[in-house]
């Protein structure tokens, strides 16, 4: 059984769990994994792992792949708030554990700090886009008010404008010039503003493996990053992932890093091709096995 975990009106879950069943593949749609009225049993000794997994809380279930796209809500009705968070805590920390340890292919098998927060800055994660060869934007993350304003009139000297104030709690920025500073100096007593130089438009690829699905296609400068790019994704231990490349006065790099792919960022025939891509990745073993059954009746 190749399981589509996330909600039924979600663009990539629908369209996975569609296709799998097209090509002929048992697949379902499934909120919660651990919830009743399955029925969930993850034994670990000197021997190894054992699972037993029956989603109807019958016979079990063989898991095939995994794609994972939401891991659900607990529900807050009749639950102390205290009691809720821990409990939400607990079982997400469960089915991290469960999808690490499964033999078969998982989409996205992040680590436990992407899992907990996918939202991440582009901040967070310059060390491995560095380590990967891939440029990245200059960025100043300070609380003293004349080192941000120097770098802004540095930028500003080179013809960019300003600087881009990038909240490291979500994914908002906004243009600081001249007339900002002074405004900006006051919020930074309080706390550390994170500045980077801006850039111009983006242009959205999807990797899925050892693929990159470019929304347009890129320049050559553009595509010469995707060796880059893979090594990016391998570090980082995803299988699925958006980037997002602009250009600048030094040339392309990289902008957006979104290990959550927004599919509305993509042209309709693009989120095809990435559909397409999912099923390849998840059933690809599935279905060298098939044929092989097939060739040999």
């Amino acid at each position: 059984m190749h399981l589509v975990l996330g909600r039924s009106d979600d663009y990539c879950c629908a369209g996975v769990l569609a296709r799998f069943l097209e090509r002929g593949f048992p697949a379902r749609l499934v909120t919660d994994p651990l919830a009743v009225p399955a029925r969930f049993i993850w034994r670990l000794d000197n021997a190894g792992m054992e699972t037993r997994l029956a989603l109807d809380g019958t016979s079990p279930t063989t898991v095939s792949s995994v794609l994972v796209r939401d891991v659900g809500w607990l529900q807050t009705d009749g639950w102390d708030p205290s009691d809720h968070a821990y409990m939400q805590a607990e079982t997400r920390a469960a089915l991290l554990a469960w999808l690490e340890s499964l033999p078969c292919p998982v989409i996205n098998r992040t680590s436990a700090a992407i899992w907990y927060r996918h939202r991440m800055p582009l901040l967070a994660w310059l060390p491995l886009l560095r380590g990967a060869g891939l440029p990245t934007p200059e960025i100043v993350l300070t609380n003293d008010s004349a080192d941000a304003r120097n770098f802004g009139v540095q930028l500003e000297g080179n013809g960019a404008g300003g600087a881009l104030c990038t909240p490291l709690t979500t994914d908002a920025a906004w243009l600081v010039s001249a007339s900002d500073w002074t405004g900006l100096a006051r919020l930074q007593e309080l706390v550390p503003v994170c500045l980077s130089e801006p850039h111009g438009p983006v242009q959205s690829a999807c990797i899925v493996g050892d693929r990159i699905l470019w929304d347009r296609d890129p320049s050559s400068e553009v595509a010469g990053l995707a060796p880059n790019l893979l090594r990016f994704a391998r570090t980082a231990g995803l299988t699925l992932l958006e980037v997002a490349v602009a250009a600048t006065r030094r040339g392309p790099l990289v902008a957006v890093v979104e290990p959550h792919v927004r599919f509305d960022h993509f042209r309709a025939c693009t989120r095809e091709l990435i559909l397409d891509a999912l099923v390849d990745a998840l059933a690809g073993e599935s279905a060298r096995v098939r044929e092989v059954e097939e060739a040999s009746t």
